[in-house]
């Protein structure tokens, strides 16, 4: 039986998209599993990703696959103006071309033609540049994907082994708006649909969880804050009603220590970098992105486009794929083809 299809989209080509692409596409345990498909502007690939006894085959269809070790396939998705690109920047072009392929490989996903999708990093100034209306992959996604409200989890595989788990219950918020989208209704509904999703799809039987506070300490009974006693000690609340296991608010801190020692399984993180610090912290260059509630399995690597490394003598090719190495096996683990 072949082995299913697994999309890379190529994120923005101006960025370390298609040479982290390639090279997770490379990865043995990845291809023991799995035939992996880039999906995007091919020119991008064969112009700018230069690796040693690898070809690039790019495809107009998918039967034209070629399943050879050293073979990247890349389905085609041209853009009139790619030639144009700058490397290095944001820009209308790659904007254009990141959603392109999002949109390809989405279509191929509903369509079960493909077991699920790695998507590069995009620029958020790009995706803006080209008129897009969605602040980034999750809710371009959603709206893609015609689903029901979705999650941001991201997680690493820690010390000793043990995998970090987070829900950004805010996602990308500026910091003096956070405690004002921050509602008992807001944080119910995001880590019980994590809970949910956690159980059917991440093998986590009756998920443990902390919910971090909002406030240094968890708000010191008020002292520092009364988000905690206001907002968070009513969702978990209500949590707890629901049959969540949930312990909180904890101190930020806390939760992340217990958690990396094993006492829960997610941790509630009520901002972005309350999440992204620790993570990062545990495991610099490992970190995923997982969209809880589509359709389909997306996962991604938890950093963004590297426009910098563009400097190098040859573009990207100091841009580490271990990240999105993992969001390949992630996903292989999520359909159960690891």
């Amino acid at each position: 039986m072949n082995r299913p299809l697994l999309a890379f989209t190529l994120g923005d080509p101006a960025g370390c998209g298609p040479w982290v692409s390639v090279r997770a596409a490379l990865d043995p345990v990845v291809r023991r599993a799995a035939r992996p498909l880039l999906i995007g502007d091919a020119w991008v690939v064969h112009r700018h990703v230069r690796l040693p006894r690898v070809s690039v085959k790019p495809l107009m269809e998918l039967s034209d696959y070629v399943d050879r070790p050293g073979v990247v396939n890349v389905l085609h998705v041209p853009h009139p103006e790619i030639t144009a690109l700058t490397l290095g920047a944001p820009q209308r072009i790659g904007g254009e071309s990141a959603a392109l392929s999002i949109r390809t490989a989405v279509g191929l996903a509903l369509s079960g033609r493909v077991a699920g999708i790695v998507t590069g990093p995009v620029s958020k100034e790009s995706l803006k540049a080209a008129g897009l209306p969605f602040p980034g992959h999750t809710e371009m996604l959603r709206a893609l994907a015609g689903s029901g409200p979705v999650e941001m989890v991201m997680g690493a595989d820690g010390p000793r082994g043990r995998r970090l788990l987070t829900v950004l219950i805010t996602r990308h918020l500026p910091l003096a708006r956070v405690p004002g989208a921050l509602t008992e209704k807001v944080i119910v509904e995001s880590v019980r649909r994590v809970d949910a999703w956690a159980r059917r799809e991440a093998g986590l039987r009756a998920p443990r969880w902390a919910l971090a506070g909002l406030n240094p300490h968890a708000g010191d009974n008020g002292l520092l804050g009364r988000e905690e006693i206001r907002v968070v000690r009513p969702a978990v609340a209500a949590l707890r009603r629901a049959g969540v296991r949930i312990e909180g608010p904890l101190p930020a801190d806390t939760a992340w220590a217990r958690h990396a020692a094993g006492d829960f399984d997610l941790v509630g993180s009520l901002y972005h970098d309350q999440g992204m610090i620790p993570l990062k912290m545990a495991a610099p260059r490992a970190v995923v992105n997982v969209t809880a509630g589509l359709p389909f399995v997306r996962t991604s690597p938890g950093h963004g486009t590297a426009f910098d490394l563009v400097q190098s003598r040859r573009p990207y090719a100091g841009a580490d794929p271990t990240a999105t190495i993992h969001a390949a096996r992630w996903a292989l683990a999520l359909k159960g083809l690891n």
